[in-house]
């Protein structure tokens, strides 16, 4: 069983990247919001308005 494990942990590391790299503005905003996240840090981080952050949350 552990050399499945040795092969598999470097392709799903390479698949965890992909995904962090690929994520789009507004799944950033829904993760960190679910996150306990404040709208204002929100948008601060992603140097955009807080109305641009409370429209992809409405």
């Amino acid at each position: 069983m552990e050399p499945i494990f040795y092969l598999l942990l470097p392709l799903l590391l390479v698949v965890a990247v992909i995904l962090w790299l690929t994520e789009s503005r507004e799944q950033r905003i829904r993760r960190w919001y679910k996150q306990g996240m404040s709208q204002r840090c929100i948008a601060d981080r992603l140097c955009c308005s807080r109305y641009a952050v409370r429209k992809v949350l409405a």
